[in-house]
């Protein structure tokens, strides 16, 4: 049986602090990327965690596309949580705080997905021609020509 996102999310979340210390402003390694995988959801899209020097910061890499037909990622904040929040926690109180807004961060990628009308396939938005039909089958259903 697969283990739950959140019981891994909090695994992830325990030995980010172990090996990266994320949960102490002195300590943590700033402005170093730590990524957390989705397993086993769609494409199995990750999520960023990095600390700096005003707090911690949950994310992702999105891809713009510019007009040379070339992707640039770039990264998009979801949550943030400042040291000056952080510190005043018990130890305890701050594990549970990070693993709290890790799943803030996780169930936002993830609502960023849906399931095609057609295929039934849960795809990410980008993957849409409209609000009910992939591009396979906006393409095969509704012969509209995507790209």
């Amino acid at each position: 049986m697969a283990k739950s996102m959140k019981r891994r999310a909090s695994l992830w979340v325990y030995d980010q602090i172990s090996g990266s210390y994320i949960d102490s402003e002195k300590d943590s390694l700033k402005r170093h990327y730590l990524h957390f995988k989705l397993e086993g959801f769609c494409d199995e899209p990750e999520i960023y965690l990095v600390a700096n020097e005003e707090g911690l910061e949950w994310g992702y890499t999105v891809f713009k596309w510019d007009n040379m037909g070339v992707p640039l990622p770039m990264k998009k904040a979801l949550h943030f949580l400042a040291w000056k929040d952080l510190n005043v926690l018990s130890a305890e109180e701050k594990i549970d705080k990070i693993i709290e807004e890790m799943m803030k961060a996780v169930n936002a990628k993830k609502r960023e997905y849906r399931k095609c009308k057609k295929c039934e396939n849960k795809l990410h938005d980008s993957q849409f021609y409209n609000k009910t039909h992939c591009r396979k089958c906006a393409k095969k259903h509704l012969g509209v020509y995507v790209d």
